[in-house]
C-alpha cells in the first residue's frame, strides 16, 4: 500500500496554515480529537444495535477487529491518538454494559 507506507513513514510535507489546522482538529475539543471520534464509534455501534446488548458486544468486537485491520494496513503500530481513541470507545461501550448490568 503507497499511501499507507508514505503516510506512516512520517515524511509528508505540508504548509503551515494546514499543519496548524491539523492540530487543532486532532486536539482535544476536535472533530477528530479522541472524545468526538470514539464518541462517533460508540454512537454508530449503537445505531446498529438498537438497544440489544449482545448486538452492542458484537459492535465493541467489530471495532477492535476494525482497529486491528488498521494497523496491519498501516504496517506498524498506529500513532497514539489511535489507542487513545480506541481506550475512550471501550470505556463508552463499558459504561453502556455497565448501565445495562444495573438496570
Amino acid at each position: 500500500m503507497i499511501y499507507g507506507s508514505f503516510s506512516a513513514s512520517g515524511n509528508v510535507k505540508v504548509d503551515a496554515a494546514t499543519s496548524l489546522q491539523a492540530q487543532k482538529d486532532i486536539g482535544e475539543d476536535g472533530y477528530w480529537g479522541v472524545k468526538q471520534t470514539s464518541q462517533r464509534l460508540f454512537d454508530f455501534a449503537s445505531a446498529l444495535a438498537g438497544d440489544d446488548v449482545d448486538k452492542m458486544k458484537e459492535m465493541q468486537k467489530a471495532m477492535e477487529k476494525g482497529f486491528k485491520l488498521a494497523t496491519g494496513a498501516w504496517g506498524k503500530k498506529l500513532p497514539s491518538i489511535c489507542s487513545e481513541t480506541m481506550d475512550a470507545a471501550n470505556k463508552l461501550f463499558e459504561d453502556y454494559f455497565a448501565s445495562k448490568s444495573s438496570e
